[in-house]
């Protein structure tokens, strides 16, 4: 049973890749959440100060502007900067968890991924749990 659409928690997937955001989308709202999509970071800003989500989910490859920049965005926002974050990304280099971090991501996620293990990290987020780092 999926919970009424005032209850559904809001998550915002932010990826260059229409793949990943079918995918993440299909998932979560599969598991009731409810989910806006956006593929570039622009985007992202727009619908997050139109209609604030729970949780982000950022890509830190995007183009253009990387998820790392927008997330220190989004955090200059009132309405935006204590919302939680999941950084997406192919790469594990330390500096990468480090700069995610330091930017106020509360996890790290590494592509590819397993539905699953991201489908926990929503969770825990969306549960205001403090870290929830792969």
């Amino acid at each position: 049973m999926q919970p009424a659409p005032e209850q559904q928690h809001l998550v915002l997937v932010v990826d260059d890749d229409p793949l990943v955001t079918e995918f993440v989308r299909l998932r979560l709202e599969m598991e009731g959440f409810a989910v806006d999509v956006a593929h570039n970071a622009e985007d992202a800003l727009a619908s997050a100060l139109r209609k604030p989500p729970h949780l982000f989910l950022l890509d830190v490859g995007l183009p253009e502007i990387n998820g790392l920049t927008l997330l220190r965005r989004l955090r200059t926002e009132k309405r935006l900067k204590t919302i939680p974050a999941i950084m997406i990304t192919a790469s594990a280099a330390g500096a990468n968890v480090k700069a995610a971090m330091e930017a106020g991501a509360v996890g790290y996620v590494l592509k590819p991924f397993a539905a699953d293990d991201l489908l926990a990290r929503v969770r825990a987020a969306t549960k205001n749990q403090s870290r929830v780092w792969l």
